[in-house]
């Protein structure tokens, strides 16, 4: 399609020449923002944008000149970047010159005979041609090599009279940019017409030559009325193969793979340089402008008829903007709200939509790209408010207009296809087109352009599958995906959310629709008016409705799993950046949106390995947005392992505990309170151990009880408190774990004690409540009285007790009660006896009797001895336990019988007799030995007593043998009396033979204690003797003054003699004796006798 002819303004005018001469050629140094024109035979260097000449002393001007040529590597963009090189040629030198921003300098210079007219060049070779031949001149090896001859034969027909003449304009193709060499030399005479021999030589043989690929030259060699193509490489060596134009050429340029030849026949030829084939015929307008193919829109006013007169061909590596004539105004990015308003949800996108068939756009400004905006490809890829990929290189110029050679985009050619619902065929055409592109849709966004719009058309026809399979494709921002589903969108994606998408599909995308609408609309389109009452509510439709929509949302699952391989290492070379590319803040956003909708994808479709595998790896899913999606979908415990990966420990608690309690169906957690104790024990937080061990008190008790009483975990809890909260959940278990925390010493506070025997005590009214608990116990002692009765040798209650209990009886829990009540009330010496006395008595009162040992060790501990025994002897008729109370000085219970139940109960009690109490506080307590003496001397006396005063409760032989083991105790004189008269003397006669034995033992050692004090006494004696008769007596005269001999004398010291010489004058003797005044104090050896 044309573009409509728009009237051309003069806006500023140069003069770069003093001669104001016109200027016959323009090349641009565009890496170094420089100008070099070439006017009569003088080259000019100038600044851009204004033209201003540069200085001579860096930028001098080069005369002479007949052509120049600049490196095409340069122009294509590679090489260094501040740095370009030109080939200037003379008429008979070659000038090989380094342009910079700092000046010119001279790289080489080199003659060259035959001079040049038109010229490439390339890396230090230059193809060029002068008036006969072309040539290959290497400029390092300072080498020419000439290739072949412009034209082998002349034209068949005369040179038509109106054919220009031979000029600087006419004569030489055009390479990029398009030289303007000097008038050509004549060339020798050729065998046509007499009027093209007078003129020189033929212009319609003009030499043409360009460069093709990255090492080599295409050259154009005429012959007759046709023309060769040549392709050599850089040393002139034939390569690839042979072109063949119909007719002579004009101009020739190589754009990518292709060659374009401007012939004489008003044809352009495009051939394939791979294949040397023609691809396509462009036919020039001969007649009138309006006859001119849709490929060559006109860049200015119309010409007329006979104005229209082709020239040359220009190729521009910068390329020209050929406007909506390629479509490339639909590749503009524009930035879309992801959440639309509802005013602004059908309203037309800004500039109508970009529709090929509305005016232009006034160019202005490109935006800048704000950095909050997900999905903008960095350069090289196109930016907000640029037209990529918009450019033509190629372009005809013809006397008065410039034409743009070029081919109809993939953009033109797929939205035709599209329009005639040919989208199968639009759909081949792109595929083509992106098995040949390099760099993927990021470099090629018309391909991303062409897969969007497809897929918003599968979208209308609800082909869901292929429509996310198409936006996979064109790698645009799947939040534009996700929105479609309102129920994903989550607080994820807002009004201020943006996202960039090509102004092309600006509409579609501001219309907000999503898959329910898509649904709707192809519903209505195809049953509307038929089905009653409407398509919307009609029963047929709605299951199909129902099943579209599952259908779209696996086919959403698949694209987010497949952009998901994609994104995180698994896309294909040259789309990296394609896929949620922008700022490192917005591709985070992304990741979260699609991470976490497909999490509830997957949530909804059962798939819980899937979402363990996404969420083991790298991910960005927000987790509070699938929580109620997994909880709904009845993966509790999937949740619970993710946030126990996060370490979120309270949550998980909660959830594993809910699935036990029931709350939550999950077959999956297995040993769910298994899995709940390890982790507290782990978490080493007090709140979580105490919470969810009194919760474990309902489930496993021992389980719990380990949580509370390990001596391996470090929690310290406020014993009494948890105890309190334990018994409203498990009396049973609360009693175990104060037993065990007072037993461990867990923690010393004495009002502990206090509670484990309430505890038992109150534990064992309740049991007593039960007439069947009050006949065990009463069955038990009465069982004990036989046991008693019948042999001579009884075992002791507590004993006999521990015989009989059985975890698997009837009254288990009240002996396994009892028993541990009687061993805490003797082992333990911090509770409050006088309370346990009373709660004791309170239950007896009340008929629950049955607790007479645990009386007996209250009243012992209480030193109520006559009652205590008084219970033995008289209800128990335990005369072991009597003698035991006995001996330990109130203690009925043996150590060993302590030990026993203690193991069958599996707890650590330990005994507490009143021996070892005795040894434990002797340091300590002077005078404690003799009242434990005493106390068991009446402890004994009275049991005997008692028995003796009772017959019925001891025989004649027990009362022996209980005299015979109280012996040491028993005075015999006292216990004699009391014996009957009746009571047989042979009975008696172990005990009087161990009493009189231990009386004679203590006559004997008495004895051996006297004489061994005398014969201290004897010892003591001599050596005062000794020392006396050695040392003589002093007397030692009190006061300060002299006096009598024994006047005020209190004490005489016997001392050795000692210095008998010295002062024996001031020493008075008396008797014998010496005394001394002062108070110095006796000396080694000596003996003070007291005189008072």
């Amino acid at each position: 399609m044309r573009r409509p002819p728009a009237a051309l303004e003069l806006v500023d005018e140069v003069v770069v020449t003093p001669t104001k001469k016109a200027v016959d050629r323009i090349a641009l140094l565009p890496r170094l923002d420089k100008a070099i024109l070439l006017s009569e035979g003088v080259m000019t260097f100038h600044a851009l944008p204004s033209l201003a000449p540069l200085g001579v002393h860096h930028f001098p001007s080069v005369r002479g000149v007949a052509t120049f040529a600049l490196d095409e590597d340069e122009l294509d963009g590679r090489g260094a970047p501040d740095t370009m090189h030109v080939c200037v040629f003379k008429r008979r030198t070659v000038h090989w010159l380094r342009v910079t921003n700092d000046g010119i300098t001279s790289v080489k210079d080199l003659p060259l005979r035959s001079g040049a007219l038109v010229s490439v060049f390339r890396r230090g070779r230059a193809c060029v041609a002068d008036a006969e031949n072309y040539s290959i001149v290497d400029l390092e090896a300072a080498e020419a090599l000439p290739l072949l001859p412009i034209s082998q034969s002349p034209h068949p027909d005369p040179l038509p009279s109106s054919a220009p003449p031979t000029t600087s304009s006419a004569a030489h193709s055009s390479p990029s940019p398009a030289p303007a060499p000097a008038p050509v030399p004549a060339a020798p005479a050729a065998p046509s017409p007499a009027s093209a021999s007078a003129s020189g030589p033929d212009p319609r043989q003009r030499p043409a030559l360009a460069c093709v690929a990255d090492s080599g030259f295409l050259i154009a060699s005429h012959t007759g009325a046709t023309t060769l193509g040549v392709f050599v490489n850089e040393v002139g060596e034939p390569c690839r193969g042979t072109l063949e134009w119909a007719s002579n050429l004009r101009s020739l340029v190589i754009d990518g793979q292709y060659s374009i030849a401007l012939l004489y026949n008003n044809t352009v030829e495009i051939h394939s340089i791979h294949t040397q084939e023609i691809v396509q015929v462009v036919t020039l307008p001969s007649s009138s402008p309006s006859s001119s193919s849709s490929s060559l829109p006109s860049l200015g006013p119309t010409p007329s008829p006979q104005s229209f007169q082709p020239r040359s061909l220009l190729r521009s590596p910068l390329g020209l903007d050929l406007g909506r004539a390629t479509g490339a105004h639909k590749l503009e990015l524009v930035d879309v709200p992801l959440v639309l308003r509802p005013s602004a949800a059908r309203a037309p996108p800004p500039g109508g939509g970009g529709t090929a068939g509305s005016p232009p756009r006034t160019p202005t400004k490109p935006r800048r790209p704000r950095p909050d905006l997900a999905h903008s490809p960095p350069p090289p890829g196109p930016s907000r408010g640029t037209r990529p990929h918009a450019l033509t290189r190629v372009v005809l110029v013809a006397r008065n207009a410039l034409y743009a050679l070029s081919p109809l985009t993939l953009v033109v050619q797929a939205d035709a296809l599209i329009d005639k619902g040919r989208d199968d065929d639009a759909k081949a055409l792109a595929d083509g087109c992106a098995k040949s592109a390099v760099g993927g849709v990021r470099q090629n966004p018309e391909l991303g352009y062409v897969y969007l719009r497809l897929a918003f058309l599968a979208l209308s026809q609800t082909r869901f599958a292929r429509a996310f399979a198409l936006f996979l494709d064109a790698a645009c921002d799947p939040r534009l995906v996700v929105r479609l589903f309102a129920d994903l969108r989550g607080p994820l994606m807002g009004p201020r959310d943006e996202v960039a998408v090509w102004r092309g599909v600006e509409g579609e995308v501001r219309s907000g629709k999503g898959v329910d609408e898509y649904i709707l609309d192809n519903l209505n389109r195809n049953y509307s008016p038929h089905l009653k009452p409407d398509v919307e509510s009609a029963s047929t439709t709605v299951e199909l409705r129902n099943s579209l929509r599952r259908e779209a949302r696996d086919a959403l699952g698949s694209y987010l799993m497949q952009w998901r391989v994609r994104r995180r290492g698994g896309q294909p070379e040259g789309e990296e950046e394609g896929f949620g590319s922008g700022t490192a803040g917005d591709s985070r956003k992304v990741d979260m949106v699609v991470d976490t909708a497909l999490v509830r994808l997957l949530a909804e479709q059962r798939r819980p390995d899937d979402i363990r595998v996404l969420l083991a790896g790298p991910n960005d899913c927000v987790l509070r947005e699938v929580e109620q999606a997994l909880h709904d979908a009845g993966l509790h415990a999937l949740l619970a392992g993710v946030l126990r990966e996060r370490g979120e420990t309270a949550r998980v608690l909660d959830i594993w505990t809910r699935i036990v309690d029931g709350e939550y169906d999950d077959p999956s957690l297995t040993d769910g309170v298994h899995k709940v104790f390890d982790l507290v024990w782990r978490s080493k937080d007090k709140g979580l151990v105490e919470k969810y061990g009194l919760w474990m008190l309902r489930h496993d008790v021992e389980r719990a009880l380990r949580l509370f009483t390990d001596p391996k975990q470090p929690v310290k809890l406020d014993t009494r408190d948890l105890f309190g909260k334990m018994a409203q959940v498990n009396s049973d278990a609360a009693d175990r774990f104060l037993e065990v925390t007072v037993l461990q010493e867990r923690d010393s506070d004495a009002r502990l004690h206090a509670d484990l025997v309430r505890r038992y005590i109150g534990r064992l009214g309740e049991l007593l409540a039960d007439p069947e608990a009050k006949a065990h116990l009463r069955e038990q002692e009465s069982a004990y009285a036989s046991l008693a009765a019948s042999t001579s040798s009884p075992p002791t209650l507590l004993s006999f007790l521990t015989s009989r209990y059985s975890a698997e009886g009837p009254h288990a829990l009240l002996d396994r009660v009892r028993l541990k009540a009687i061993l805490f009330l003797n082992t333990s010496a911090k509770y409050d006896v006088p309370s346990a006395k009373t709660d004791l008595e309170e239950i007896e009162v009340k008929g629950m009797r049955g607790l007479t040992l645990e009386r007996v060790i209250v009243y012992g501990k209480l030193h109520l001895d006559r009652q205590a025994l008084s219970l033995v002897l008289h209800t128990l008729h335990d005369l072991s336990t009597a003698e035991t109370y006995a001996l330990q000085s109130g203690d009925p219970l043996l150590a060993s019988d302590v030990s026993a139940a203690s193991a069958l109960l599996g707890l650590s009690f330990s005994s507490s007799s009143s021996s070892s109490k005795r040894t434990k506080r002797a340091p300590t307590a002077p005078g404690g030995g003799a009242d434990e003496q005493q106390r068991r001397e009446a402890l004994a006396r009275l049991l005997v007593d008692m028995c003796v005063a009772r017959p019925d409760v001891a025989g004649e032989e027990q009362v022996a043998r209980l005299l015979e083991t109280q012996a040491i105790h028993l005075d015999t004189l006292e216990v004699l009396p009391a014996l009957a008269d009746s009571f047989p003397l042979s009975l008696l006669g172990e005990y009087l033979s161990r009493s009189l034995r231990r009386s004679l033992h203590a006559q004997q050692g008495a004895a051996v204690l006297k004489a061994l004090a005398e014969g201290q006494n004897l010892a003591v004696q001599e050596r005062v003797l000794d020392l006396q008769m050695r040392a003589g007596g002093t007397v030692q005269l009190g006061g300060d003054g002299g006096g009598a001999a024994g006047g005020g004398a209190e004490k005489v010291v016997l001392a050795e003699g000692k210095g008998r010489g010295r002062g024996a004058a001031e020493d008075k003797v008396v008797g014998g004796v010496r005394a001394e005044k002062g108070t110095a104090g006796p000396g080694e050896g000596a003996v003070e006798l007291d005189l008072r």
